[in-house]
């Protein structure tokens, strides 16, 4: 299938010259996380996109958009969705734009391929990842101060039971950071955003969307086309999150070794590094944890100069997720392969406590039965 078959042509754009405070009530009102930003309405050249997380920082409504244009993939209208695929998985991005003679043409968003994918019998265990949650009688900017340190785009909110009750994501603060800033007496600084910390997350989530633990993706991909995330939920209480990013991570191709795919990191060198300390531990770990796929690690670099890594390593059992903090990407990935090292013993050291509990009762059946060579594979 062609990108020309998905992509969406009707395309909502800004250009350099218009405002921050634009871009925020367009990616409100149209629910979208990210807008591409044209040279003018005429030509329509590309130039790259703009990003709602990019002002959680809380920038002036009126500041132009240049100084905060992203560059990005672009694709062609007969390259294939496979490609578009791999190119929205190992990027980050939600979107990229398609481009004829470097003029925009139309944008493919990750929604977009989730809803012309089969997903077998995969179910959303395989792909969530962990939930981080806010209860809803916190305040509005203790949310976004949530966001900004773990660096994720949205909270469930549960009550004091833990349920929940809510879904919270960075589109809900564009609206008020659109608005320009109101000064309050002769206190610097207060602007809408920091009179939010009056405000109840409560009083304005969202209702969620909430599945089951076993529930089959392929059952839930219309979803999508309502919300950006599917909150997995035990007993009414969240214990993960589905994206359709998520989803897509299970169409990469199978290749004869584990590959490694890293997001969001421009340096050429430090990618090289990490990906050989990436694939380094792999083989380290390869009798520990049998047949690993893929490894995905998502960095992204922060204002106060540290580097955070999301990443999750998955296998035919199962899927292992892992964050590190570092002021350099390479002492951050030292961190993370740690976390994955412990995580992966831990389990390793369980299965073979479990191994070594029903031996007994094993052996006598294979003695009975007489069935050689069956041991357990880990």
């Amino acid at each position: 299938m062609k990108v020309s078959e998905v992509m969406v042509k009707e395309v909502i754009s800004l250009t350099p010259d218009d405002t921050v405070g634009k871009a925020l009530s367009s990616m409100y009102e149209n629910d979208v996380h990210q807008i591409p930003v044209i040279s003018d309405e005429n030509v329509r050249e590309y130039k790259g996109m703009v990003f709602v997380k990019q002002f959680l920082s809380d920038p002036s409504p009126m500041s132009k958009l240049k100084n905060f244009i992203t560059s990005t993939p672009v694709l062609a209208s007969d390259d294939t969705v496979v490609r578009c695929t791999q190119l929205i998985v190992t990027t980050g991005n939600r979107a990229l734009p398609v481009t004829e003679n470097s003029k925009l043409a139309g944008v493919i968003s990750e929604t977009d391929l989730v809803l012309t994918s089969d997903f077998g019998r995969a179910i959303v265990d395989e792909v969530m990842s962990g939930a981080i949650v806010i209860e809803e009688d916190t305040t509005l900017s203790n949310a976004l101060s949530k966001m900004r340190r773990y660096n994720i785009s949205r909270l469930p909110i549960i009550n004091s039971k833990g349920i929940l009750t809510g879904i919270i994501n960075v589109l809900d603060f564009a609206k008020i950071m659109a608005k320009p800033r109101v000064r309050a007496g002769k206190a610097p600084g207060i602007g809408t955003v920091a009179a939010s910390r009056h405000v109840k997350v409560k009083d304005v989530m969202r209702k969620p969307t909430s599945v089951e633990r076993g529930t089959k993706l392929n059952s839930i991909l219309e979803k999508f086309k309502e919300q950006d995330e599917i909150i997995v939920v035990g007993s009414k209480i969240p214990i993960g999150i589905v994206t359709p990013k998520d989803a897509l991570e299970l169409t990469l191709p199978k290749l004869a070794k584990p590959s490694v795919h890293i997001a969001h990191l421009d340096d050429p060198d430090a990618r090289k590094e990490i990906e050989q300390q990436m694939n380094n531990f792999l083989k380290k770990i390869q009798g520990k944890l049998k047949e690993i796929q893929y490894v995905i690690l998502y960095i992204d670099k922060h204002k106060t100069h540290k580097y955070s890594f999301r990443a999750r390593i998955v296998s035919s059992k199962g899927i292992i997720n892992a964050k590190a903090v570092g002021y350099d990407p390479l002492s951050a990935c030292k961190e993370l392969i740690s976390k994955f090292d412990r995580m992966i013993k831990s389990e390793h050291s369980q299965k073979i406590e479990d191994r070594k509990h029903r031996a007994p009762t094993r052996n006598i059946v294979m003695k009975d039965a007489m069935i050689p060579g069956a041991d357990e594979e880990i």
